[in-house]
């Protein structure tokens, strides 16, 4: 499953991304101080999402993320 990811600064400066797809059977967020970190953190977030439901032996739909950074957010 494809699902898009975007990124963008908040109104304190640090950046977050977040599933921007209506398709994803659930979601995650990443969130830090650079556009990079919130990436990271996101990709983080997601294997940690996969890590539980196989420790608690739910079926994990695989994503392939596509991700946008808002560009308003950038300039």
């Amino acid at each position: 499953m494809k699902v898009k990811v975007i990124i963008e600064r908040g109104n304190d400066g640090s950046y977050g991304a977040y599933i921007g797809s209506d398709n994803a059977p659930f979601g995650i967020l990443g969130d830090r101080k650079s556009a990079l970190e919130a990436k990271t953190d996101f990709l983080n977030s997601y294997e940690e999402m996969k890590a539980y439901y196989t420790e608690t032996d739910k079926k994990f739909i695989e994503c392939e993320s596509k991700f946008k950074v808002d560009k308003k957010s950038i300039s």
